[in-house]
């Protein structure tokens, strides 16, 4: 196990605990700092540069010692992409080790770490941000795709629970794109829709001023993957 005084792989915690992030537990929600990812829409873009200061052990058990004073059960680690994190295995080790149950969020493109950190997760959530030949267009990454299939792969045979999330983008994402998704993504267990929801702070200016994803789209793109998904939500 790590020492006290040495880093883990978390940046930063949120003040209260949390009810929506991980369904039917009262979690801690910790963010990782930097992303091989630059998403148009990022939501939280202040995280996608490296640097800074880790939170230490010490100040990590102390973190969640209080977070279980007030009921919480679990822990959401988030980014940042959390699986580019130097000791990312060791701090999810630490965390379950303190009797929490984790659920950890990943954009899909580092499998082999993916690996290393199943064992201490509770529930996986990964991004998979458009049909694979649109990625480049969003995220500014080329070469990640094969990548993001391969994570999807290890979550559908292995025991974890896992959801995979599409963030909607009005006048991106098309019904094609959705079709190619579900072809992409066949045998996934479940899917989650989720409103794009614009920022001033956003990476891509252009999007700043765009439409919040309405109800009427999602529900309409939620009918097309019906039949390649046992479960789909809409968030």
């Amino acid at each position: 196990m790590p020492k006290n005084n040495s880093t883990s792989a978390l940046y930063a915690c949120q003040e209260r605990e949390t009810m929506i992030d991980f369904e039917g537990h009262i979690s801690m929600l910790f963010f990782t700092k930097g992303c091989n990812f630059m998403c148009r829409y990022c939501h939280n873009p202040e995280l996608i540069a490296q640097g800074g200061q880790n939170i230490t052990y010490n100040k990590l058990a102390a973190l969640l010692d209080r977070a279980a004073n007030n009921w919480a059960d679990a822990v959401c680690v988030t980014g940042g992409e959390p699986l580019m994190q130097r000791g990312i295995a060791e701090t999810c080790e630490f965390i379950k080790s303190r009797g929490f149950s984790l659920k950890l969020d990943t954009n899909g493109s580092f499998p082999e770490t993916l690996k290393n950190v199943l064992p201490f997760c509770d529930y996986i959530a990964m991004d998979y941000k458009a049909p694979m030949a649109k990625y480049p267009a969003l995220t500014g990454i080329e070469t990640a795709r094969q990548n993001v299939a391969a994570s999807l792969e290890i979550l559908k045979n292995s025991a974890v629970p896992y959801e995979i999330r599409i963030t909607v983008l009005p006048g991106f994402h098309t019904e094609d794109d959705i079709a190619a998704i579900c072809a992409e993504t066949g045998g996934a267990y479940k899917l989650a829709l989720q409103r794009f929801i614009p920022r001033d702070n956003l990476p891509d200016a252009s999007l700043r001023e765009t439409e919040r994803t309405g109800d009427e789209l999602l529900e309409k793109f939620a009918a097309l993957c019906k039949g390649h998904f046992k479960e789909i939500t809409l968030r």
